[in-house]
């Protein structure tokens, strides 16, 4: 049972105005008006009808004392915070019977914001058992729009001035254009169940309601709305037509509100192309969308398909220069396509509390990221079935979220009012990822300082030769101007060898720096053939202390790779310290390393580390990369773990196996997509 609102039953009786009753009498649709306090001021003769008591007998009553407390009724509580409720209810009717009602509920307010009264739109919810309400006519449903035709009437007016002067007449285009002017102000519960696809009345208002009205229909209800538009302001005229097996009636509301018109289709369950399995698919449907865990939103992107087809047929084919030529096409496609359903999670995801704050035009969902609504148009435009990407989306409250994004577009035959969307937020799993890349970085920058403590001998040799050199040319430098007659020639040829073996020292104090210096990855275009010669320079004193002889085989012309120089030349000098440190740990005979560069058959780099270290013991092949394994007593076990992360991070592959006499390295390296892949020669050995 829902809860029902406590009242106060002291306060007066609201009085409304006659035109209030009048509309409400005029309509075939159970109405009751409650007031503030929501006791009953008015209800019209379809209540009658339907519950079996007069106007008399309810006014000023609650519901409770009218329908009975203890059935279903309508969530009150819900209806005050959100402005609306609809559903089906339980009720007592005359004698004691049991009627069960499908009705709609929504409070009207001040332009304070204050709710001044309820409205209540109802039908049997087995409307066969009924009495029809078509004058004459018995039928199980009617569809009711209350329509402002203010814009046709003016549209009419100007084609009757047009007319009287003889330069025109009325054509078959006009009528259509007449249709595009008359915009929903509201609607009962059959025809937004059953033309409408039961979206919300807030996301109907102001729509076209030509294009709400049966299709088989449409042209008749024209004709006949033409009609009574073209009456006499003075009269209120009723015009009803049957077509097939179904009845449709326009009239005007009341002679001071000439442009306030109504118009009702009626027909049976019975009918032979009867609406009952559509109305019973689309709560089918709306089910679905409700229960689905993810945030969904139900948009009805007509408009823009209709534009999509008219650029089409004007022979646009390319929408990328189209949307360069017209940029307000991607505005105009976010305001034109409007959110007729949403779902719970969807409400959660952007920290929304009232329904009718989502029921409005697309704008909100790229407020995060404008340039997706660009995508998605290209993407409609193109005819694809569906589209996604990662963006971001600004909530109600100015939260910044990472969501999923998915669109699916209908395609022919099916209802092309119904596009989906579908987001799922990873906010929490890219935060994730960051602190996961950080602590990457972390454990890379220690492999680097662990890398270059194994190396501290070559590095102090590599930064004491160009040292020594200086020093010993300064000497001589020195004693050839000491002489009486100085040689000038000799002592410039001296200083340039000063200044070369300076900016050689000074190049490897730059490689150890950026090597040792905690610094965030920054990509760029790198040669891997001068990474690698690069790395050699690191390891070539400890190679050699260890008479390990390093070749190269390096593919000239070799495309470039977008990556980090530092990360990437810390991949290659791990793999040489770990062949180092197999040969010299085995006491092999033979004792080379060698290095392979070539083009991959993908589009890709591969280069390869060889030795001649006798190979990975199978034990060892599968967790060879894994964290904190070593096979070295006095490993830290991340090398080759920060080596496969350095890769992956890169898009590519590290591989190992073993040859013949020790293990191969292998690595691939993507190229960048627009590089031109090109094969070279091998550089001599």
């Amino acid at each position: 049972m829902r809860p029902t609102p406590k009242f106060e039953r002291d306060a007066p009786i609201e009085q409304i105005d006659l035109l209030s009753v009048q509309i409400a009498d005029a309509s075939h649709e159970s109405v009751i008006i409650y007031d503030v306090s929501a006791r009953i001021v008015h209800w019209n003769y379809a209540s009658q009808r339907l519950y079996g008591h007069s106007n008399v007998e309810v006014r000023g009553k609650h519901p409770d004392e009218v329908f009975g407390a203890d059935k279903i009724g309508p969530d009150w509580n819900e209806l005050k915070a959100g402005g609306s409720w609809q559903g089906v209810v339980q009720r007592i009717g005359f004698g004691n019977t049991s009627v069960l009602a499908e009705i709609r509920l929504r409070a009207l307010r001040d332009e304070e914001g204050l709710i001044t009264r309820f409205i209540e739109y109802g039908s049997p919810a087995d409307a066969r058992n009924v009495d029809g309400h078509a004058p004459g006519i018995q039928k199980d449903w009617i569809a009711v729009w209350s329509i402002d035709a203010s814009g046709a009437a003016a549209i009419l007016e100007h084609i009757g001035r047009i007319r009287d002067q003889g330069l025109t007449h009325l054509t078959a285009a006009d009528p259509e254009l007449v249709a595009e002017h008359l915009r929903i102000s509201d609607m009962n519960i059959a025809a937004t169940r059953l033309f409408a696809g039961g979206a919300s009345l807030s996301s109907l208002v102001g729509k076209s309601a030509y294009r709400y009205w049966p299709q088989k229909h449409r042209a008749k209800l024209l004709e006949l709305t033409i009609r009574v538009l073209q009456a006499p302001e003075s009269k209120t005229p009723f015009v009803t037509a049957a077509v097939e097996d179904d009845v449709l009636s326009v009239w005007r509301g009341a002679p001071d509100r000439p442009h306030l018109i109504s118009t009702s289709v009626s027909g049976s369950w019975n009918d032979p192309d009867t609406y009952w399995d559509l109305a019973a698919s689309e709560q089918r449907y709306r089910n679905l969308i409700n229960n689905v865990p993810l945030p969904m939103w139900q948009v009805d992107a007509r408009v823009m398909s209709d534009v999509i087809n008219r650029l089409k047929a004007t022979g646009v084919t390319s929408i990328e220069n189209h949307l360069k030529d017209e940029p307000d096409l991607v505005r105009f496609a976010s305001e034109a396509v409007v959110v007729t359903d949403v779902n719970d999670s969807a409400m959660r995801l952007f920290k929304g509390e009232v329904r009718d704050e989502f029921l409005t035009n697309v704008t909100y969902l790229f407020s995060g990221t404008p340039e997706a609504a660009m995508r998605v148009v290209m993407a409609h435009f193109s005819g694809g079935r569906n589209y996604s990407e990662e963006m971001k989306i600004r909530t109600f409250d100015g939260d910044i979220r990472d969501v999923l994004f998915y669109v699916t577009f209908p395609q022919v035959p099916e209802k092309l009012d119904k596009t989906l969307i579908m987001m799922i937020d990873v906010t929490d799993q890219r935060r994730v990822e960051q602190q996961l890349r950080k602590i990457e970085a972390d454990f890379a920058h220690a492999g680097r300082v662990s890398a270059l403590g194994e190396l501290v001998t070559s590095i102090a040799h590599e930064v004491r030769q160009p040292l020594s050199v200086i020093v010993t040319d300064a000497d001589t430098g020195l004693r050839w101007l000491d002489r009486d007659e100085p040689n000038v020639i000799k002592v410039k040829a001296i200083i340039a060898r000063i200044v070369e073996n300076a900016h050689r020292a000074n190049e490897v104090i730059r490689r150890i720096k950026d090597m040792a210096v905690k610094t965030d990855p920054m990509r760029s275009i790198v040669a891997v053939n001068d990474l690698i010669r690069e790395a050699l320079l690191f390891v070539r004193s400890e190679s050699q202390t260890h008479d390990i002889a390093i070749t190269t085989r390096l593919l000239s012309g070799l495309p470039e790779i977008f990556g980090d120089r530092v990360q990437l030349q810390q991949v290659i000098i791990n793999l040489l310290i770990n062949s180092i440190h197999a040969i010299s740990t085995n006491n092999r005979q033979t004792r080379i390393i060698s290095i392979e560069t070539t083009f991959g058959p993908k589009a890709d780099v591969i280069f390869s580390v060889r030795d001649t270290g006798g190979g990975i013991p199978e034990e060892y092949m599968d967790r060879i990369f894994d964290g904190f394994f070593s096979s070295k007593l006095d490993g830290m076990g991340i090398g080759l773990a920060i080596c496969r992360s350095i890769i992956i991070d890169h898009g590519g592959t590290i591989t190992a196996r073993n040859g013949d006499h020790g293990a191969i390295f292998e690595v691939t390296l993507p190229l960048p997509n627009d590089m031109e892949n090109t094969i070279g020669n091998p550089d001599p050995p």
